[in-house]
């Protein structure tokens, strides 16, 4: 049972004026052949059901390998399952364009370094061929998502897609949608149909997996709790931003000139998980001597001390036709993602244990950063999307929530979480690390006055066996 919308607005939109045209542009959309199945699968007689479109752009080309239809969740259903959200006519559809936008934020936080959501498709029982496409406000759209980013992410050239799968004739449309061009006090929108094909692409991705650490950061020791934590926040991702642009990055062990293709490298495995895997490693000039003293970022509050030790993945699904140049940029993109995926929920843990220690009195804390794990999309092409587990948290919820995000099936996912295993280890080999509690100040101030009492009594007694020598000898 589809869940149908009553229609009311929820947005309130400024007048743009949309454009069609059938221009062809030198791009390619290239569309893994099982999604083909999929959009048939969503048809639901003649309801409009919308989706995000994921995957990456390399030169001028988008590779698309995953379509996820917005879903309603269990807990908002009768009868408990996860439906697709469906509308009875096109109009109500773009009236709830801000649940259409919460999904594409939804899947944004699973992505990895070097993907996007490249846009929307929508399925409905007419094809928009011979009409005015779909005038979803994607200036609104790409503001939604860029002021929802962890980091500022460099703006990217291309622009978005709109993929109509028509119910009525069977038939899939592309367009690109360029939102920013300006035509006198209005802004247009320009649709341009676009050459797209489906097809089997399983061998034409690698993944790109090595570690970074946060011995690239210096330590930093505050107090004032988690909203000075906060507060620091671009900072540390500015710092660690600086860090990866110092640092060189090899490929198979290889410094590699900037043009290569990333097709022309040799792919090993990792266990049955992960086939076509590429290693990368970061080099970077260090002092000798210091760099293993400062191999974690270590922040230090009032009553506890946070640790953030420095063992961390990468993982970067990647399309062979890149370069090593357009791999660096999504490598230096997952790494400032993933660092501030972790510092997010860092940070909402420190405020969670700030409130405990209200209520209990004083404790001592020590974090751990939460460990990355994959979400192996098995049906196409092997692509990992990537989410994240504090210590003694059960994967296997990561697995089913991501299957919501991007409506898949469990029997199409496959959980990977030994990328980080043996972290631990790492942690406790570090030399530098403090795992004594810090005192509480009255119980120092104690200890040091009793001190400087004995001492006294040290010199009085001195003076006396001094005096008293003289006196007898």
């Amino acid at each position: 049972m589809s869940l149908i919308s009553n229609g009311q607005s929820t947005l309130h939109f400024e007048i743009i004026q949309f454009t069609f045209t059938s221009e062809k542009m030198s791009n390619k959309v290239s569309i893994e052949k099982h999604l083909d199945s999929y959009l048939k699968s969503l048809i639901k007689g003649q309801l409009y059901i919308p989706g995000v479109i994921i995957g990456q752009v390399i030169g001028e080309n988008y590779y698309i390998v995953h379509l996820s239809a917005v879903t309603v969740s269990p807990w908002n259903n009768d009868d408990g399952k996860n439906e697709v959200l469906a509308f009875k006519t096109l109009n109500d559809l773009i009236a709830n364009s801000d649940i259409i936008f919460q999904k594409s934020l939804e899947v944004v936080n699973l992505l990895p370094g070097g993907s996007h959501v490249l846009g929307l498709f929508f399925v409905i029982p007419q094809d928009l061929k011979s009409i005015q496409p779909i005038d979803i406000d994607f200036n609104d759209f790409n503001n939604y998502l860029n002021g929802n980013l962890l980091y500022n992410k460099n703006n990217e050239k291309w622009n978005y897609l709109l993929l109509n799968y028509s119910s009525l004739n069977n038939k899939s449309f592309c367009y690109t949608v360029d939102f920013n061009r300006s035509n006198g006090p209005k802004r247009t929108t320009v649709y341009k149909s676009i050459d797209h094909i489906f097809g089997s692409f399983d061998n034409d991705w690698v993944t790109l997996v090595g570690t970074f650490n946060f011995g690239a950061l210096d330590r930093i020791n505050i107090a004032g709790g988690p909203k000075a934590l906060i507060s620091i926040r671009e900072d540390l991702l500015d710092k660690f931003e600086s860090a990866l642009s110092e640092s060189v990055c090899a490929f198979n062990g290889c410094v590699c000139d900037e043009n290569t293709f990333i097709k022309d490298f040799k792919c090993n495995t990792i266990g049955d998980a992960l086939n076509n895997v590429v290693n990368i490693e970061f080099y970077r000039e260090v002092d000798t001597g210091s760099e293993y003293k400062n191999s974690s970022l270590k922040v230090e509050r009032g009553k506890g001390k946070v640790l953030m030790s420095g063992l961390c993945s990468l993982a970067v699904p990647f399309n062979r036709n890149g370069t090593v140049k357009d791999a660096i940029k999504a490598i230096h993109e997952d790494a400032m993602q993933t660092f501030a995926i972790r510092l997010k929920m860092h940070l909402e843990s420190l405020v969670e244990e700030e409130s405990i220690e209200d209520k209990e009195g004083d404790a001592y804390v020590v974090h751990e950063t939460p460990r990355r794990i994959l979400i192996i999309k098995t049906e196409g092409s092997k692509f990992a999307f990537s989410d994240y587990a504090f210590p003694g948290e059960d994967p296997q919820v990561a697995l089913n929530v991501a299957g919501e995000v991007l409506h898949l099936p469990e029997g199409k996912m496959e959980l990977y979480n030994e990328l980080e295993k043996g972290r631990h280890a790492y942690y406790e080999a570090l030399p530098d690390i403090d795992s004594s509690p810090p005192q509480d100040i009255n119980i120092a101030t104690s200890n040091n006055n009793i001190l400087i009492y004995l001492a006294w009594a040290a010199l009085i007694l001195a003076i006396l066996a001094y005096v008293l020598k003289q006196i007898f000898v």
